[in-house]
């Protein structure tokens, strides 16, 4: 069974490789821009795709984790619980966590990348733009991807609307001043 997480890892791994004119298999380690190398044995493929998805994988739930921790610092600001300088150290200190996180992630992934490329021979500037993509990216994860993020757009807008249209308590009026308690001296 194939589940979606692995679907899109599989697509975010595939846009790591394409193809030249004659057929070879081609990695870019850094997407579009940057070095590119030809794959030509199948063991070399499977390795370099497995650790490209390992480091799709933890990036994408870095950024799951980093959406978490968001929401439960925007659900916290509701509570009332906390001054706003609170809310902003925790804000931060999440921030500084991730980020760290995803620095990390990249130094580690760059520093392995020319363990897999160092018997992989270097394209040539001449090739780069002939370069054409191993496989093109489904027309139907898209559109479920669009209208997932229209939906999550709706979602937010009736919950900013529905929050906001909470009253707040009505407090009691103080009695009004008359002339005669205020004009004794």
């Amino acid at each position: 069974m194939n589940f979606p997480f692995n679907k899109a890892m599989d697509h975010q791994v595939d846009a790591h490789f394409q193809k030249d004119p004659s057929g070879r298999l081609v990695f870019l380690p850094s997407g579009r821009k940057g070095k590119a190398y030809f794959v030509d044995s199948k063991s070399d493929e499977e390795k370099i795709r497995a650790f490209v998805k390992m480091y799709r994988g933890a990036g994408a739930v870095i950024s799951w984790v980093q959406q978490l921790c968001f929401l439960v610092w925007i659900v916290s600001f509701t509570t009332g619980a906390h001054r706003w300088t609170t809310e902003v150290g925790t804000a931060s200190f999440f921030i500084f966590v991730l980020l760290l996180a995803v620095w990390v992630l990249w130094s580690l992934y760059k520093q392995t990348v020319p363990t897999f490329t160092s018997s992989l021979s270097e394209v040539g500037p001449d090739l780069r733009d002939q370069l054409t993509d191993v496989c093109p990216p489904p027309q139907r994860l898209r559109l479920l991807a669009l209208a997932s993020l229209l939906a999550g757009v709706v979602v937010l807008a009736l919950g900013i609307v529905l929050a906001t249209r909470r009253s707040a308590p009505k407090l009691p009026c103080p009695p009004k001043l008359s002339s005669t308690t205020t004009g004794s001296r």
